[in-house]
Formats: structure tokens, sequence, C-alpha cells
């Protein structure tokens, strides 16, 4: 990696989907060219690269379906049921998006070259084919999504411990002690009452009379005015870019200056915000 070069965390899961769908698909078709040649039975390489990749652009097409399931999903601590039975209707509906454009591709192909396009049995034959090996991967991307939101929690965790030493190593000893914000940050929410560790916190903006608070696991809609809940936040870690909206420094990963003095400001979420210029000397603060 090139010197001070730094993948966004978009582009970072861009390229381990890439990587996960096209790489096998790439052996895979070498293999089938190989295999050919060996057993002496020519094969134009078109035809296996036209069936491997239209199954990997078909999977890809249906990733945000697992990522539909990692977000609403209640938990498995906390509706099993209801989790499990939500995972299997995304599974299934991941397998007929695949299978339809791996199939739809594929006659389209055949069809450009002059050619048609001989499945190998019926529609119902295929689909009870890929249907398995479709959950199988549906699992295996879901299983790499929840480990990826792991590591992005556990790296704010980290990132804010850093922040902490450093701040307590350069304080100087003769300042007042400061009354320290609470550990977790009360919020109620309707009737219900959530309890949030600050540092889960990636943004707070106004919605009217209200603040939406927003975390890696759900946005929470909170009667309460943007003053008062940075009152309650540790101000070394929260950081007003604009008269709606605080943020968390942790969560900052870019920050782009405009022509107008305004600023644009990514996030390790990939989410992107805009900072007026009349908070930018705090925002910058060291």
């Amino acid at each position: 990696m090139l010197p001070g070069w730094r993948l966004s965390a978009r582009a970072t899961w861009a390229l381990v989907w890439l990587v996960f769908y096209f790489l096998p698909t790439t052996i895979n078709v070498l293999s089938v060219l190989s295999e050919h040649k060996r057993d002496g039975r020519p094969i134009a390489a078109w035809e296996p690269m036209c069936w491997e990749y239209s199954s990997a652009l078909g999977g890809l097409a249906a990733l945000p379906l697992v990522y539909l399931g990692i977000r609403r999903a209640p938990g498995w601590a906390r509706a099993p049921l209801r989790t499990l039975g939500l995972h299997l209707l995304l599974m299934i509906a991941y397998g007929v998006v695949h299978i339809s454009l791996m199939m739809g591709i594929r006659v389209i192909v055949y069809a450009l070259v002059g050619g048609h396009y001989h499945s190998a049995g019926s529609w119902a034959d295929i689909f009870l084919y890929e249907v398995r090996k479709d959950a199988l991967t549906y699992l295996i991307a879901a299983a790499i999504l929840t480990m990826g939101r792991q590591l992005v929690r556990l790296s704010r965790v980290v990132a804010l411990v850093e922040a902490q030493q450093a701040a307590a190593v350069s304080a100087p000893a003769a300042a007042p002690a400061a009354v320290e914000p609470p550990a977790r940050l009360e919020l109620k929410v309707g009737t219900r009452r959530v309890f949030v560790a600050p540092e889960e916190i990636i943004q707070v903006s106004a919605a009217g009379k209200y603040v939406e608070v927003m975390t890696a696991e759900r946005v929470h809609l909170v009667r309460r005015s943007l003053a008062d809940i940075q009152a309650d936040l540790p101000p070394r870690l929260f950081v007003r870019v604009h008269r709606s909206r605080l943020l968390n420094r942790a969560t900052i990963q870019r920050v782009d200056s405009r022509p107008s003095g305004d600023l644009d400001i990514t996030l390790t979420t990939g989410l992107t915000v805009t900072a007026s210029r009349r908070y930018k000397a705090e925002l910058l603060e060291v």
C-alpha cells in the first residue's frame, strides 16, 4: 500500500465483495478450460466465462438482500424465530434473484453470438440445484458482514480509548476536574428507555422538536433539543459541525474543503455529511 493511501469504508467493502464473487469465478473458468483441453473436447473460451461470470453477477446483484437481513433482523437473543424466519425468506429471495439474472444473462449472451443456451434440466431442477448453493453463499456473506460490523465497532472503541489516553497525558496538571458525563446516555424513545454508550453514537442531528441519534445498529428518535443532548455527551469526543448536527470525532475518516469554505466529512461508515464553515475551527481543533 502506498504511504498515506487509505481506502474508504465503502471502497473496502466493494473490494471485499469483488474478490468474494469474482476470484473463485475466474478460477472456475480456468479450470473448465483446462479440463476440456485435457479431455480433447474443444470449447470456446467465452462459454465458461459466460456460465461463471453470469452467476457471479447475479450473486452480486442479490447481495443487498444479505445487507437487509443483517440490518432488519431483531437478533437471535431477542427474537430467534423472527430472525430465523426473516433470514430464510431473504435466503430464498437471494436464490430467486441470483438464478433469474444468471439464466437471463446466459440466454442473452448466447443469442447475441447467434446461438441458443441449453440448460441442463428444467427450470425447477436448476432452481433446486442452485438454491442449495445460494443458501451457503448467503450464510457466508452474512457471516462476513457480521464480523465486519463487529470489527468496525471495536476499532471505534480502540480509537476512543487512544483519544482518552492522549488527552489524559496532554492535560495540564493544575486543570480543574471537570464533571464527567454519564458512562451511558439515557434516551427516551416513545415509551421505552434506551441506554447507549456515547462511543457507539455516530452522529446526532436535529429533526424539528426531536433529535435523531444514529448508532451502527439503528437511529433513535428522541424528543430533546440538540443543545440539551450535547451537554450530556463527552465534549472531547463530540464536535458540532453544523447548527443541526453533532459528530463523533472517532468516526471522522476524511475532511475535504469546498470553495465556499464549507467542508465535506466522510465517516468510517461511508456516509458523507456537510460541515458549516462557521464550525470549521472547532472541527479542525486537535
